[in-house]
């Protein structure tokens, strides 16, 4: 496997794979800040109001990271085996940040990517990639 990452490294595969990375990585930073009803003839396209969110806690946070699963996975085709975990919170500034997970098939092979996405007060959500290349 270490000859095969090299052998991507020098024929240019690993940059093609970071492109991929961070092609999905914005698609889910638009995909993260549509609340749902914005977009009328996709009207469950992205999340439910995040204020609704902070009326709940902790429990809505559960709930939060079960929508932005349902949502990556009906909207995110690049990503497959999708999972979302509550990584941490601050109650101060009020920050979830969530880690999502997936599977992507490119060439004939599978690499797991890794997003973390932290969701702030204002219902924004910034998402960064954590793993751009793993096998």
């Amino acid at each position: 496997m270490r000859d095969h990452y090299f052998m991507d490294v020098i024929a240019g595969g690993e940059a093609r794979h970071r492109g991929l990375a961070e092609s999905i990585q914005e698609h889910l930073g638009l995909l993260l800040n549509n609340r749902k009803g914005m977009t009328a003839h996709i009207p469950d396209f992205g999340l439910p109001d995040i204020h609704y969110v902070y009326y709940s806690l902790p429990q809505s946070l559960e709930h939060l990271g079960s929508e932005i699963k349902r949502t990556v996975e009906k909207y995110e085709p690049r990503l497959a085996k999708v999972e979302v975990k509550l990584a941490g919170t601050s109650e101060t500034t009020f920050r979830a940040t969530f880690k999502i997970t997936g599977e992507v098939h490119e060439d004939g092979r599978v690499s797991q990517l890794t997003f973390q996405t932290n969701v702030m007060r204002d219902g924004s959500a910034e998402t960064s990639v954590v793993n751009p290349y793993e096998h």
